[in-house]
């Protein structure tokens, strides 16, 4: 925290001291052929990689020393325009521009083959167009994930929880910002209920396709700006212009979905709507068993020269159901149901040419109930509803019954976000600082478990017990931020961007001796963490450039790991059934022991990021390949704790003085800790050409290969309880921790024929797996290094003893082909998409997945020879079709 205060101190001093006075400026504006603005297109300095975007009305300033510079405009879809430009001191250089345009329109799909193939920043991702959505017909966001390296292609379908992994990555490491504001999972408490989320990542299929603008996949090192992460971050923004209305109505086999929006413009203020209802059947043979989704959001925008003011609203309602099949003994049947409710507001101040100021507020609820049933069936149900430990009379049901419980959530996210970014010269090195404050509380205060304490959901020596989320802390999120962004030339134009966040989880009060450098500055229940990141980037030639970073991120722990509830053991020491009629005769008494599950001390984990990267362009095409590593420590892992409870007989009972134990239990409880670890190491590549003349066609290739290992620091694990002959007790084993590694190579093939005389945008998509190899390694090693006894006592066995004949009965006993490595041979899967335009404004589509039908058999090697295991490794043949028009009424 010190060096974060000294680094901020020094930034602003150097920005107050230094004059800026030796300066000039270009201003201008970006239009198409037609007068048309350009929206965010990049101009930049090329000898110093000093450059800015457009505004929404095309136009821009750039400020910078006095010199001889060449401008070079560019926007996608649009050939780039290169000027030369002589900055004068303290006087300003007017230039517009005009684009030509090399793209088309497909009715509403605008087709769009890239010009420039070298990143303007230095972080690695992967932008994702509006255009590119529609044409692979998106349901979701997690769809879209689909045109990243490394990401298999699946069939879209909302029947299962759908989250991002970025580079093999953990789910819950992945951050989702939602129109600059981050989607919050930390008080998702509905655990243990159909395809629940809590403790993990986002469920992607509540963020409709149809209104997104753009979507950003950084993989790489990110700013200091976002927080609260490790893997990477998606940048989704939605879509706030005035449209003309529009009406998308999409049709699969286990999928219907339509979509309505339009916009308008009111004086300086534009106001935008989308409407979204989609559902997908997860048993077509059962009314409702599957996902609907309903989404609303209202947006409305003013943007002026001195500032910009964004409000958007959002509503979701989404309905998981799992419906219980006729016939079925068991009873099964759950769902999930939540309502949400969003506000957030974006305000920019630009004072000059130098500074500028944003702030962000979301403030989002939501309502979650979830609802589980099965059938409770045995002779005779011995219950107790203790909350602290102890022994009392029980309550005796019998025959079965239907249990069923809910899990009702209200769930408040509060997100506020302050930055604020000037410029200022060294010498000719331009700096742009950017330090902030982010806010976040998130806090759960349903109902919480609830269910009829005299007909429980589920009856084992475990029993679940009624909770409310009152009680349960709020989780608040602190985080500082500070970032300088230089670019200039060292030799050649490069682009280097420094900074560091503070990130501090549940704060726990002020240190004022953190100034001088004891401790924390800010102390915190589940730890503080600074995080740098530096990211560089140079142009070796006016066509190549070299990327390098390195970085380090941290995730938070979850409100669920933090507060678990409390494990359960009820013991029935003694019952007695005289007659099931008269429930006076009956008799039993129950001894409840508590295991805290809960982790008030886990900490966030962090990574390690390192990558660098290297991009080419030639006059047709364009290269990058890309090296990283990301090592993660402090993983959150649910770990079995070993516990002992015991029987006891009760002799002069209610008087239990007198009570003794009968016989002694061995058991384990889970409870998250920060005992994993991970690290991956990659090599990605890309290429992609131009629109290659006569035959229309855009090719793409991109390859992602991962090595990923995993495993536990805690590097051991307790084995279920035994009886052991030579030790003359029960015992739980303890074995050495196995690991795993996994690794991967996928390849894409994309040959994008994109027809302008017949309104076509053809799409042949070859996905093959060249390489999938898993295996685990220390799994040989059967031997136990200790155990756990049922005086409580951890007994570890010295490894010169391992192979004592004492201890061959706690041997874990394994079969020859659990040690083989699975190594699947090469696949390949075949897909096609075609968008072809109606009339004006109006655009068919359709796919088709896997339309080979190809699915290999792959054996499982690490399964019997009597009893061998397969699995298809494509996804069945698979197909869709949309249609979308827009309404002109002028």
């Amino acid at each position: 925290m010190k060096s974060f205060l000294t680094l901020l101190i020094i930034i602003l001093s150097i920005a107050n001291l230094l004059p800026q006075s030796n300066t000039g400026t270009i201003t201008g504006k970006v239009t198409d052929e037609k007068g048309e603005p350009l929206s965010f297109a990049n101009i930049i300095l090329k000898e110093t990689n000093n450059g800015t975007a457009a505004d929404k009305k095309g136009e821009f300033k750039i400020i910078s020393r006095p010199g001889k510079f060449t401008i070079e405009v560019s926007f996608i879809g649009h050939e780039k325009v290169n000027k030369s430009v002589e900055v004068i001191s303290n006087k300003n250089v007017s230039l517009n521009f005009v684009l030509k345009s090399t793209s088309f329109e497909i009715g509403t799909i605008e087709v769009v083959a890239k010009s420039d193939f070298l990143p303007i920043t230095p972080e690695t991702k992967t932008t994702i167009s509006s255009s590119e959505i529609e044409h692979m017909q998106a349901s979701s966001l997690n769809d879209v994930m689909k045109l990243t390296p490394g990401v298999e292609t699946t069939n879209p379908t909302l029947n299962n929880v759908e989250k991002a992994t970025i580079r093999s990555g953990d789910a819950i490491g992945t951050q989702i910002i939602l129109d600059g504001i981050p989607i919050s999972n930390n008080a998702n408490l509905q655990v243990g209920v159909g395809y629940s989320t809590a403790n993990s990542g986002i469920d992607l299929r509540s963020i409709p396709a149809e209104n997104i603008k753009e979507v950003e996949v950084i993989r790489g090192i990110p700013s200091v700006q976002y927080g609260d992460l490790t893997d990477g971050l998606l940048l989704v923004k939605t879509k706030a212009s005035a449209d003309i209305p529009k009406v998308k109505i999409k049709y699969n086999p286990q999928l219907y979905e339509m979509n309505f929006s339009a916009g308008q413009s009111f004086g300086s203020w534009v106001l935008n709507g989308n409407f979204n209802i989609a559902s997908s059947d997860r048993d077509i043979r059962i009314e409702g068993d599957g996902y609907t989704r309903i989404a609303a959001q209202l947006s409305l925008e003013t943007d002026s020269e001195e500032s910009n003011f964004k409000n958007i609203f959002y509503f979701t309602r989404a309905f998981d159901e799992f419906k219980e099949k006729p016939g079925y003994a068991l009873r099964e049947a759950w769902y999930n149901r939540d309502v949400n409710v969003k506000y957030t507001a974006d305000y920019s101040k630009i004072f000059d040419s130098f500074n500028k100021l944003s702030t962000k507020l979301s403030v989002s609820f939501t309502k979650q109930n979830s609802y589980d049933q099965r059938l409770v069936s045995r002779d005779n149900i011995v219950l107790s509803d203790r909350i602290i430990e102890g022994s009392q009379e029980g309550r005796i049901v019998f025959g079965s019954y239907l249990g069923s419980k809910n899990i009702k959530g209200d769930v408040w996210n509060i997100y506020a976000d302050a930055n604020y970014n000037f410029k200022f010269f060294v010498d000719d090195y331009l700096n742009i600082i950017l330090f902030g404050i982010t806010y976040r509380n998130d806090f759960n205060k349903g109902e919480g478990i609830v269910f009829d304490p005299f007909f429980p959901p589920s009856v084992s020596i475990t029993t679940p017990r009624l909770r409310s989320y009152n009680a349960i802390p709020e989780y608040t999120i602190l985080s500082l931020y500070a970032e300088d962004r230089i670019t200039g030339t060292l030799i050649k134009p490069f682009t280097l961007q420094a900074g560091v966040r503070y990130e501090v989880y549940r704060p726990d009060g002020f240190n004022a001796k953190g100034f001088i450098g004891k401790g924390d500055l800010i102390e915190s229940k589940n730890g503080s963490f600074l995080n740098p990141r530096i990211t560089f980037s140079m142009n070796l030639t006016k066509d190549s450039q070299i990327r390098l970073g390195y970085g380090v991120t941290s995730k938070s722990p979850s409100l669920g790991m933090i507060f678990a509830q409390e494990r359960y053991y009820d013991i029935i020491d003694t019952v007695s059934v005289v007659n099931p009629q008269y429930p006076d005769s009956n008799f039993s008494i129950v001894s409840t022991f508590i295991r805290e599950q809960a982790n008030s001390e886990i900490k966030g984990y962090t990574q390690k990021k390192y990558e660098i990267s290297f991009d080419q362009q030639f006059e047709f095409m364009g290269l990058s390949f890309t090296a990283y590593k990301n090592k993660s420590d402090g993983m959150f892992m649910s770990f079995g704790q070993p516990t002992v409870y015991y029987k006891r007989a009760f002799p002069n009972w209610p008087d239990q003085s007198s009570a003794s134990i009968t016989r002694t239990y061995l058991d384990s409880y889970s409870q998250y800790a920060n005992n994993g670890w991970q690290t991956v190491e990659g090599i990605e590549a890309s290429l992609t050409t131009k629109r290659i003349p006569v035959i229309n066609t855009v090719f793409k290739l991109d390859a992602a290969y991962t090595y990923s290992q995993n495993g536990s620091q805690k590097g051991f694990y307790f084995s279920s309880s035994r009886f052991v002959q030579s030790l003359n007790q029960d015992v739980m084993p303890m074995f050495t921790q196995y690991e795993s590694y996994y690794k991967d190579l996928l390849i894409n093939y994309r040959f994008e024929i994109q027809a302008k005389t017949l309104g076509m945008w053809l799409t042949l998509h070859f996905q093959q797996k060249l390489i999938e190899i898993n295996g685990r390694r220390k799994y040989d090693d059967t031997l136990a290094i200790g155990y756990y006894t049922t005086s409580g006592q951890l007994v570890l066995i010295p490894e010169e003893e391992r192979n004592n004949p004492q201890y061959s009965s706690i041997k874990r006993t394994i079969q020859d082909f659990e040690l083989f490595e699975e190594d699947r041979p090469n696949k390949w899967l075949f897909n096609l998409k075609v968008s072809k335009s109606l009339w004006r404004g109006a655009v068919i589509s359709f796919y088709v997945n896997n339309f080979f039908n190809n699915q290999p058999l792959y054996r499982i090697r690490r399964s019997s020879a009597s009893s061998p295991s397969y699995e298809r490794r494509n996804p069945n043949i698979f197909y869709g079709i949309d249609f979308s028009s827009t309404f002109n009424f002028n």
